[in-house]
């Protein structure tokens, strides 16, 4: 089903809470085929928010052409989702620190966390920035 624009069904909302993968897809100026990789996400307010680093290909390909797909999909129980848009960035403190912590929670559970600074120093050193993309198009569907 193709939703309203930019707008991910509310049925949809547990479905993207669970520790799960998104596959992000990105243009190449060069005509090959869409640079795609595997990235861990928070769906909420009605936008994805993803950690990239600004020393990997996917995030100079973004800078250059914002216009980005985001996949996430569950073949064992036929439910996809699939938001489509212009990704932003940013590389704000809060915004860095609240991400890597709601990762950690999503994807690890109770495992320790480090302390504020120690969580940001790391952040900073590996050149992070929070990826944000507010849906202008969605499809999705489960069985």
């Amino acid at each position: 089903m193709t939703t309203a624009p930019g707008t991910v069904p509310a049925e949809f909302n547990l479905f993207l809470a669970e520790p799960r993968n998104a596959i992000l897809a990105v243009a190449r100026a060069d005509g090959r085929p869409p640079h795609a990789t595997p990235v861990w996400f928070i769906y909420e307010d009605g936008r994805f928010r993803v950690s990239i680093t600004r020393t990997r290909l996917k995030y100079r390909l973004i800078e250059r052409r914002p216009a980005v797909s985001l996949m996430v999909d569950d073949p064992a129980r036929f439910r996809t989702v699939i938001a489509e848009g212009t990704a932003t960035f940013s590389d704000s403190d809060a915004e860095l620190l609240r991400l890597a912590r709601q990762l950690h929670a999503k994807h690890r559970g109770r495992a320790p966390q480090p302390p504020d600074a120690e969580l940001l120093r790391g952040l900073r050193a590996e050149q992070r920035v929070v990826l944000t993309l507010v849906p202008e198009r969605v499809m999705c569907w489960s069985r």
